[in-house]
């Protein structure tokens, strides 16, 4: 069921990446900087695949880290200036897929704003990041859905202009519950009602 949830936006980044490779030589010294060292970046640009779930624990630091790079930096829609972004999502997405310690399940009432490949790259950074740094292992619980929505409402917030201008995700109710202070346990009673109070261990939900 991984799968199906990475080919929701696999084709949005691999066909930005295609269109971003003739551009990688001309990045400035600041985003090269922005992923700490020229190296690092080499090295996620690089990498096609990983190969197994050993794999994928010897690079748990690296997903975590361009895990972070999403959530703390805006998508632009500029393409030159949004490279690093597009190919962090990328490796995001490549660990989580073949890696057995996360599980992601997008949960029905995700349908209402969860609508560009956008959010969906920072609603999966959010979880690999909580996972791995709060050692979530082989389960989609409610501490992890209530942080990994709650850190995509404060990067809407934070990043509105640009993500309405790029997919307008209705995340109004979402919002307004964080700024009365009454976001977290919304989550937390939408998790009981929608999994009945279980750690998702297998249960997909795709949205359409």
């Amino acid at each position: 069921m991984k799968r199906l949830i990475i080919l929701l936006i696999s084709f949005f980044i691999c066909t930005s990446v295609m269109a971003a490779q003739s551009d990688v030589k001309a990045m400035t010294i600041e985003q090269m900087e922005a992923a700490e060292s020229q190296a690092y970046l080499q090295q996620i640009l690089s990498i096609d695949s990983l190969e197994d779930a050993e794999d994928c624990r010897k690079h748990r630091n690296d997903a975590l880290m361009c895990a972070n790079f999403i959530i703390n930096t805006p998508c632009e829609l500029n393409e030159k200036s949004d490279l690093m972004w597009i190919y962090c999502a990328r490796y995001v997405l490549l660990w989580d897929e073949k890696s057995d310690e996360i599980l992601i399940s997008f949960p029905k009432s995700s349908k209402e704003w969860m609508i560009c490949p956008e959010i969906m790259s920072v609603f999966l950074a959010a979880c690999t990041k909580t996972a791995i740094e709060d050692k979530i292992i082989h389960v989609y619980s409610k501490e992890l859905h209530v942080k990994a929505v709650t850190t995509c409402v404060l990067y809407y917030i934070k990043h509105k202009k640009t993500m309405d201008m790029l997919c307008k995700p209705n995340m109004k109710k979402l919002v307004k519950k964080h700024r009365r202070g009454k976001l977290e346990k919304y989550l937390s009673d939408q998790y009981d009602k929608e999994y009945k109070g279980k750690s998702q261990t297998e249960n997909f939900f795709i949205p359409e």
